[in-house]
């Protein structure tokens, strides 16, 4: 088990996610894997045929995700002799994206994923077979339903999602934390060690490394009980930091250093960029900030962090 989930860290794990045309599919990988929110995606162009692109999930998982268009002519290529295997085949989690606010639809969808795990149990017997209800701000299909409908297919969990109400991006990144090998949770868990440490010198609110392409959180640590949510880990940074253009911001750049300050009340926030792909973000009570004296104390821990990541 464990050799499996190393051989998927290094090589890059396979994500295939199929549904009909309209379903959501693309609008939920970049909003899980760009950091994308409901306006950037709500008017998103449909997929044609099977778009491949990687990426590195929260900057420690690779993975190649197989964005399968749900056009009719699209789907009936999927099964064919060319391009079954192409598709089917080492793919580590499947998801079948199910429009929730269209009952129309719902036997034509079932259909297809009938089909598709046919295929999956020949190519890629292993994988993790998951459904997405997506659009379940405007459900006509409950997940009750659902769950009794599939109850005995091959599908290891069905849930809610909705971009709007922000339930989708929880929904698959608990599905992509769980494929983390027991080598990069470690990782993961020294890391917050060290964040702990640092929040408690600086009397920091919080504290995290995060991954820049999707703005998810790496490890975090947290002091003030109100900033305390387990859902923290599932926001992208992208969203948060957006909103502070309104505040008082200061850049400084110096040589290869990227820093940028907010003030925002009675704490500074900071974003410190630690290499191309990963930064640190901080809430620093402003009795204890000055910025030459942070920045220098950024410096130091920056290479231990960097240390750890690799």
């Amino acid at each position: 088990m464990n050799r499996k989930n190393e051989e998927k860290d290094r090589e890059g794990m396979k994500v295939l996610i199929m549904g009909l045309r309209s379903a959501g599919k693309t609008s939920l990988v970049k909003h899980v894997f760009e950091g994308k929110e409901w306006e950037d995606v709500k008017d998103l162009k449909p997929t044609e045929f099977v778009h491949t692109v990687e990426y590195k999930y929260r900057g420690l998982l690779e993975v190649t995700i197989f964005d399968a268009g749900g056009q009719k002519q699209f789907i009936y290529s999927y099964f064919t002799d060319q391009w079954a295997s192409r598709i089917f085949s080492k793919v580590g989690i499947f998801i079948w994206v199910l429009d929730s606010s269209d009952k129309n639809t719902f036997n034509e969808s079932k259909n297809e994923l009938k089909k598709a795990l046919s295929y999956l149990q020949k190519y890629s017997p292993e994988s993790r077979n998951f459904i997405c209800a997506s659009k379940y701000d405007k459900h006509v299909i409950t997940l009750e339903e659902l769950r009794r409908i599939f109850a005995n297919w091959n599908i290891e969990e069905i849930s809610a999602t909705s971009i709007p109400l922000g339930v989708a991006r929880e929904i698959i990144c608990t599905i992509l934390d769980g494929a983390m090998s027991p080598q990069v949770k470690l990782k993961v868990d020294q890391l917050q060690k060290f964040l702990i440490k640092f929040n408690k010198k600086e009397s920091a609110s919080a504290t995290m490394v995060i991954n820049k392409a999707d703005g998810l959180e790496i490890a975090s640590a947290v002091n003030v009980k109100r900033l305390f949510n387990p859902k923290l880990k599932y926001l992208s940074i992208k969203s948060f930091i957006e909103p502070l253009d309104k505040a008082k911001e200061i850049f400084i750049q110096k040589d290869d250093i990227d820093f940028a300050v907010w003030h925002v009340g009675t704490n500074f926030i900071i974003l410190f960029d630690l290499t191309e792909q990963f930064a640190l973000f901080s809430i620093i009570p402003e009795r204890n900030f000055k910025i030459g004296d942070m920045l220098h104390r950024l410096q130091i821990i920056k290479d231990k962090i960097i240390q750890s990541l690799e």
